[in-house]
């Protein structure tokens, strides 16, 4: 397994990669302010590795690095390769904002007792210290675009959602034409809310048109404004949460004839914890057909190609930006 430094840049994939890289890349920071922190000359910048912060929503391992070779993820598997690539990294809770308050916090969910999406973290530790708010107060800008802390998809795209403002310099929340066209989804769960439903849409459009494009637009505009000072800038993206939207382009990459239907073991249903099943009242597949659950399989592999477009653009921005110009190999 390869480890790798960036002397000037640091990627972190994906919610379940992120406190082991920094924990690696930052033991050595100063508690407190650094003497020098309001510095942003070139030399200074340089010093201080920056951080791109990319988290995916509710992306999982079905990606190429993992071993699912027909998907097209040739960006996140590169990052991969050239990085660490976690085998055994878990979702800290079966939830999405007590695990996100979990890693940008550095608090275990019992800790903060934040256990569901309808909570607000902040209220129950007040005086928690995020992880971007630790590179504020070393003199670093902090950024975030699109979705870092929960938020509810897609219901609060376009807005900042139960944020934490005190953790960033700067905000910008993209809303793309995906939210403009939800009515068009093709939807094979109507009894579910959007934000759970079976649902997808090939959309029209290029990727910029796209929410999670505008995020990497977004993000691109701020890593150029910012490249000579240290920087922590997260981009959030969407997609593959529900609903699946993604450009057409992004769907013809997959065939639904090679698009598996999984099975599950005999007596799966009455083998499992009761609270496995609390989601999915109606059993199996929200009573969609084989064809239809085929169909929304198809739906989040062309969102993932989407995303991981989408990050192959940012890694060509901090190329072109000179953000690479030194690399170090740890094997």
């Amino acid at each position: 397994m390869k480890k790798y430094r960036l002397a000037r840049i640091i990627f972190i994939i994906g919610l379940s990669l992120i406190v082991a890289d920094l924990g690696k890349a930052f033991a050595d920071m100063p508690d407190k302010p650094l003497r020098h922190a309001q510095d942003t000359s070139a030399s200074s910048a340089q010093a201080r590795p920056n951080v791109l912060f990319i988290a995916v929503d509710d992306l999982n391992t079905r990606l190429g690095c993992y071993g699912f070779d027909h998907i097209v993820s040739p960006n996140i598997d590169r990052l991969a390769r050239e990085g660490v690539r976690f085998d055994r990294a878990y979702c800290q809770y079966p939830s999405c904002g007590p695990s996100r308050t979990s890693v940008l916090t550095g608090l275990r969910p019992q800790t903060t007792g934040m256990l569901h999406n309808k909570m607000v973290w902040r209220d129950l530790v007040p005086n928690a210290v995020t992880l971007p708010q630790y590179f504020m107060k070393h003199g670093y800008y902090t950024a975030r675009v699109g979705k870092v802390f929960h938020q509810a998809v897609p219901m609060d795209i376009g807005t900042s959602g139960p944020d934490d403002p005190g953790s960033w310099n700067e905000v910008v929340n993209p809303r793309g034409r995906d939210k403009e066209e939800e009515d068009l989804l093709t939807v094979y769960s109507p009894t579910l809310r959007i934000a759970d439903a079976m649902s997808f849409l090939k959309a029209d459009g290029n990727n910029s048109e796209q929410t999670d494009g505008k995020v990497v637009d977004e993000t691109i505009r701020l890593l150029s404004e910012h490249k000579n000072k240290p920087f922590f800038i997260a981009a959030g993206l969407y997609r593959p949460h529900l609903p699946y939207i993604a450009p057409k382009q992004y769907f013809d990459l997959y065939s639904i004839e090679e698009t598996a239907f999984p099975s599950l073991p005999v007596d799966y249903r009455e083998r499992v914890p009761d609270a496995a099943l609390s989601s999915t009242h109606i059993w199996p597949n929200f009573g969609t057909t084989e064809l239809q659950v085929r169909e929304c399989i198809l739906a989040y592999d062309a969102c993932v190609s989407f995303v991981d477009a989408q990050i192959g653009r940012l890694i060509e921005a901090v190329d072109r930006l000179g953000l690479l110009s030194s690399l170090t190999f740890l094997d």
